[in-house]
């Protein structure tokens, strides 16, 4: 009977969870299993995975007007060790098994201010009809505009710096959050997200409009 049970156990964990040769585990988020909690906060899906070591929460949404996606992640550890984590060991694989790596907070940033500032000179250059003319400029609504995008960028890139999630050791009983950040594809897709937390793997299922950056 015992033995019975055992693999019982093991059928019914084994939907949830595959081993290596070493011990450490993927777990899979899947609809309505035990371990799996489900929630929307404004509008988007928080997916959880709960473990005796660790609970792993995660939300993937669109950071506008830019050429990312972020995701929301929170790690609680319930274990008696330290765990470390370095959020730019996150991985999204599409459906085409195309993996896209999380990208470092400074760089996201940079990168969302140089896009901002490229499109604010654009804005704010003049679009004359007559070619000829020596004496176009830009109108006070482009230049009004102009700025607004310039600012606006700026204000992203800093907010993609404060709210990063920190590469640190998660002490015992103690939980960390933040955001991780991913560059867009050029169309909407579903991906697999790969969270590693202490030798385990925590797998999610989300979805990306990949919606391209727009000041229209």
């Amino acid at each position: 009977m015992r033995l019975l049970s055992t693999l019982t156990a093991l059928v019914l964990f084994g939907s949830l969870a595959t081993f290596s040769q070493t011990g450490s585990a993927t777990l899979r988020w899947a609809e309505g299993a035990p371990n799996a909690t489900s929630e929307t906060v404004n509008d988007n899906k928080v997916e959880g995975l709960k473990t005796d070591d660790a609970n792993v929460y995660a939300s993937l949404s669109d950071i506008k007007d830019t050429e990312y996606n972020r995701v929301w992640i929170q790690i609680s550890n319930h274990s008696k060790a330290p765990i470390d984590f370095d959020p730019e060991s996150a991985i999204l694989i599409n459906e085409k098994d195309k993996t896209v790596r999380a990208e470092a907070p400074d760089k996201a940033a940079n990168s969302i201010q140089k896009f901002g500032e490229a499109k604010s000179q654009e804005l704010s250059s003049a679009h004359c009809t007559n070619m000829a003319s020596t004496g176009c400029q830009p109108t006070n609504a482009q230049m009004q505009l102009s700025k607004q995008v310039a600012a606006y960028s700026s204000q992203q890139g800093q907010w993609v710096r404060d709210n990063a999630f920190p590469h640190k050791s998660i002490a015992p009983g103690d939980e960390a959050k933040g955001y991780v950040y991913f560059k867009k594809e050029r169309k909407k897709a579903n991906y697999i997200l790969k969270i590693p937390v202490g030798g385990q793997t925590f797998e999610f299922p989300v979805f990306a409009e990949n919606k391209a950056p727009s000041y229209d």
